[in-house]
């Protein structure tokens, strides 16, 4: 009986570990994080939207660097400090003059932010003013 209890308990904690752990797992989210594998910096727009499809927001702007256009895609559940997606969850990638600059938090702060100089830090944590 005490077999049969534990199987029981068991089998209801398998069948719902999809709902505790993955709350707001996603298809569309979980394969834009498998493509941003294969993107890589100095890709055109169009070879990036060949690879990750097109963007789920799109957005452009001029900054003291220049004209920047900006896809982000969806690839978590949420920000996390020191991970590298804004606005609850999208990796941002950043373009200017149609060819991928880079990708994540840092860039895009690098890129909306005004640093003071266009280099990027080394730490990933240090804050760009």
């Amino acid at each position: 009986m005490a077999r049969l209890q534990i199987i029981l308990a068991l089998a209801m904690l398998l069948t719902s570990c999809d709902q505790v752990v993955y709350p707001r797992f996603e298809k569309a989210m979980w394969s834009s994080y498998i493509n941003m594998q294969d993107v890589h910096p100095g890709m055109s727009m169009a070879e990036v939207e060949g690879i990750a499809g097109p963007p789920q927001i799109r957005e452009e702007g001029d900054y003291r660097g220049g004209h920047y256009v900006f896809y982000f895609y969806l690839t978590h559940s949420m920000d996390y400090e020191g991970g590298e997606t804004v606005r609850n969850g999208y990796t941002p990638l950043v373009f200017q003059h149609n060819r991928l600059m880079g990708m994540g938090r840092r860039y895009y702060r690098a890129a909306v932010e005004r640093p003071d100089s266009p280099e990027l830090p080394d730490d990933p944590y240090k804050r760009i003013r």
